[in-house]
């Protein structure tokens, strides 16, 4: 199960801002992304959500025109 979770750091311990559903000591990995990251993380996944599927497309010059399908739309 992978989960977001928006916490603030405070006296060296990770405090979640919601209630989270997790037995006791339970090991976990973290991914820290600091909240203004977490805008550019955003507008990232929406431009390259822009070229999903473009191999399926039937454009059949994308490599040899890379350039002006990714950056000139």
């Amino acid at each position: 199960m992978i989960e977001t979770i928006v916490a603030v750091y405070e006296d060296g311990i990770f405090k979640p801002l919601q209630e989270i559903a997790l037995p006791e000591h339970k090991r976990m990995y973290l991914v820290v992304i600091p909240e203004e990251d977490e805008k550019l993380l955003q507008l990232q996944k929406k431009e390259l959500s822009s070229i999903i599927g473009i191999g399926k497309s039937g454009i059949s010059d994308v490599s040899c025109r890379h350039d002006q399908y990714i950056y000139e739309g």
